[in-house]
């Protein structure tokens, strides 16, 4: 066991500047954990006392070189290159010199995904795992930026002890045991989710590339101009609550959020009167609090090309286009979009007139359905 005497010595403690500090109680409770004074030097020197627990929690094994990492994997090195680049692997802090740092539990893990290429071509099994790196490393990004804002940035602020945020810090990085094995009921979920999309929206029963679906984008007008005038935490705040607005009231209108892009939502359903409903529903109410924001909206109905979890085509360049010519709190749409909700008796537009739009050779007919129109029924 460490004494106060090594701390001084190893220049890990002052009592004249960390007496209240809590840095005694934070070596003491380091030492409890298995580090070693030597250990907590480098750290010190590195990335600091307070994470060392958390990052190790966070390590799931020696860092391997490339060659120990491509034996364990029984990849062949072109392939084990290829899925550490497709996953995201960057060169990790304290791994070896000139190697990324590969755990053998996460050199097992890309073996596992060797095992797709039997049933795809190599090209797109690596943009599937392309995908998934992409939506882990979000996932990630989101997780590390809750804690730093909502729990790490609160504590300093009110002068909690070394100890209180390096025992925060392993706590939080506990919640990620088991993680994944939890996730498993809700991938499975979205997975039945996509198929019946899949299934509503199919255009060739022999072709798996084209599906008809209504496409939307809703934008914020003045949101650049008001965004220059707000600290840090009140932009953080309008970005949470947007995008939290958009995902639930596209969810709950039968739609999918495609992305968010800054200030713009994207989303498709395979019903257009859901599009609709989805897109009136998301305009309506933004602007409450800002009243110098004010949303537009443009929707297109047909065909496009689906690939990674995203949509292309002429239908989506279109929708896209559309919310440039629509004024604030206008939704403009397509003549096919609204010809596909006639029967549904829920949902009548206005005639737009015809647009030149930006990309396309012809006059486009759109018409305009305004947020908050009644005929919308809000499920």
């Amino acid at each position: 066991m460490s004494t106060t005497e090594e701390y001084l010595a190893a220049g890990l403690y002052d009592p004249s500047v960390d007496a209240d500090t809590g840095r005694l109680d934070l070596l003491e409770w380091l030492t409890g954990q298995g580090f070693t004074v030597d250990e907590m030097i480098v750290a010190l020197e590195t990335d600091g006392l307070g994470a060392m627990a958390g990052d190790r929690r966070l390590s799931t094994g020696t860092w391997l070189s490339r060659r120990e990492a491509i034996a364990i994997s029984e990849l062949s090195s072109e392939d084990f290159d290829a899925y550490a680049t497709a996953f995201g692997f960057l060169a990790l802090d304290g791994a070896p010199t000139g190697e990324l740092g590969i755990s053998a539990e996460q050199a097992k893990a890309l073996a596992v995904f060797g095992a797709l290429a039997p049933m795809f071509s190599d090209a797109e099994a690596l943009s599937f795992i392309r995908v998934i790196g992409n939506s882990i490393g979000r996932i990630a990004e989101a997780a590390v930026s809750l804690f730093l804002t909502d729990v790490e940035s609160p504590m300093l602020a009110s002068g909690q002890s070394e100890l209180d945020l390096a025992v925060k810090v392993d706590e939080a990085v506990g919640l990620l045991d088991g993680f994944a094995e939890q996730l498993d009921s809700v991938l499975k979920r979205h997975v039945l989710q996509a198929i019946q999309r899949s299934r509503r929206s199919i255009i060739d029963m022999n072709e798996r590339l084209r599906y008809r679906y209504a496409v939307g984008f809703v934008d914020l007008v003045g949101f650049t101009e008001i965004s220059e005038h707000m600290d840090s935490q009140e932009l953080a705040n309008f970005i949470r609550d947007f995008e939290g607005r958009a995902h639930d009231v596209v969810t709950q209108m039968g739609a999918r959020v495609v992305k968010l892009i800054g200030d713009e939502v994207m989303f498709v359903a395979t019903d257009p009167t859901a599009a609709c409903r989805a897109a009136s529903a998301l305009m309506s109410g933004i602007g409450c609090e800002h009243e110098q924001v004010l949303p537009r909206g443009g929707l297109a109905y047909g065909e496009v090309l689906v690939r990674g979890g995203d949509y292309y085509g002429s239908v989506v360049n279109l929708a896209s286009r559309l919310v440039d010519e629509a004024v604030p709190q206008e939704l403009l749409v397509t003549e096919a979009l609204a010809e596909a909700t006639e029967t549904s008796g829920q949902v009548r537009f206005e005639p737009a007139g015809r647009r030149m739009v930006k990309g396309f050779a012809d006059p486009i007919t759109v018409r305009s359905l305004f947020a908050g129109d009644e005929s919308v029924e809000h499920h």
